[in-house]
């Protein structure tokens, strides 16, 4: 079972130790950080700019973060994407290592689709950056329904596979 725990003070030193090893150094995080910096960026940055942050639990334990967004708010890179005004973004990252393979990533995308991005009620598209090289992200946004849309290189200067999934129509068709 997947749930999603608002992020708070309490989960700095875990941010922390998944950001600073592993799968989440390499293609998340990219660099090490300090405590404060992830104090600084995910709970005042972020969350100044409307982006909602998440410790992801997987059968109660926390086992991953995630984010998402309304991408308008970023103009600069909703641009850079070609993203619309009913479209959100959604970044994440397995933060124990143990737990990537198995089948928990798709678990958690769909999980985070259905239950935050598009209960959103203005949602129409969710957008997805991984690195072209994380075939393992990118295999996971696919089976749930992401579909590459361009390739573009973001202002960190790193390349990002845009991958965009739509919101399923919730109507049933006229009776016949």
């Amino acid at each position: 079972m997947i749930t999603f725990v608002p992020l708070d003070e309490s989960h700095v030193s875990l941010m922390h130790s998944w950001l600073s090893a592993g799968e989440a150094l390499r293609w998340y995080a990219r660099q090490l950080t300090t405590e404060e910096s992830i104090r600084q960026k995910y709970l005042i940055t972020k969350l100044r700019t409307g982006t909602r942050c998440f410790i992801v639990q997987y059968d109660q334990e926390p086992i991953g973060y995630l984010q998402y967004y309304r991408i308008s708010d970023y103009p600069r890179y909703c641009s850079l994407v070609g993203a619309g005004p009913h479209d959100y973004g959604m970044d994440l990252f397995i933060g124990r290592d143990d737990r990537i393979g198995r089948g928990v990533g798709t678990r958690i995308v769909a999980a985070a689709l259905k239950e935050l991005i598009f209960a959103q009620a203005n949602a129409e598209r969710c957008l997805v950056g991984p690195s072209p090289e994380n075939q393992r992200a990118i295999r996971c946004f696919e089976k749930c329904g992401f579909r590459h849309v361009r390739t573009v290189v973001a202002n960190d200067g790193e390349e990002e596979h845009i991958m965009a999934a739509e919101k399923p129509n919730q109507t049933l068709p006229p009776p016949s």
